[in-house]
């Protein structure tokens, strides 16, 4: 059994958690007297605290917000709306310039084959023409 002398303090730091309440003001605390306050908050609220989250929120703000944002998706719908209509409106013109497109190819290719040296050269004995043979014919001088 270990006896200790009641004499003899021990060497052991107090706990500072539980310092007795002073009733000073929280600016003495702070400002600077030398003595720590530990596990205490420094700025309390003083009276009950509001249960809306945002207080400083007006509710005329809220309202015109409300009204603000309603325009602005308003605004975005005949956006879309719009720009819908005009996707529509260069489809229909995209068609219609590839069906341009499709009638002057046949109508081209008609044109070529009317003209083409095929054709030209039946007209030609129907005619009465005589075909003269290749055009790279070696023409031959005699001395």
């Amino acid at each position: 059994m270990l006896v200790k002398s009641p004499l003899k303090k021990d060497d052991v730091r107090p706990n500072k958690r539980k310092k007795k309440k002073s009733k000073k003001k929280s600016s003495e605390r702070t400002s600077g007297s030398g003595e720590r306050v530990y596990g205490k908050r420094v700025n309390k609220r003083k009276g009950k605290r509001s249960r809306i989250p945002f207080p400083k929120v007006k509710p005329w703000k809220v309202i015109t917000g409300a009204v603000v944002l309603g325009l602005l998706g308003m605004l975005y719908l005949k956006h879309v709306f719009a720009t819908q209509e005009l996707l529509r409106e260069v489809q229909q013109a995209e068609r219609e310039y590839n069906q341009a497109k499709r009638l002057h190819s046949n109508y081209r290719l008609t044109y070529d084959q009317m003209i083409g040296p095929a054709e030209i050269y039946n007209k030609a004995k129907e005619m009465g023409f005589m075909n003269g043979g290749p055009a790279e014919k070696v023409i031959e001088v005699e001395k």
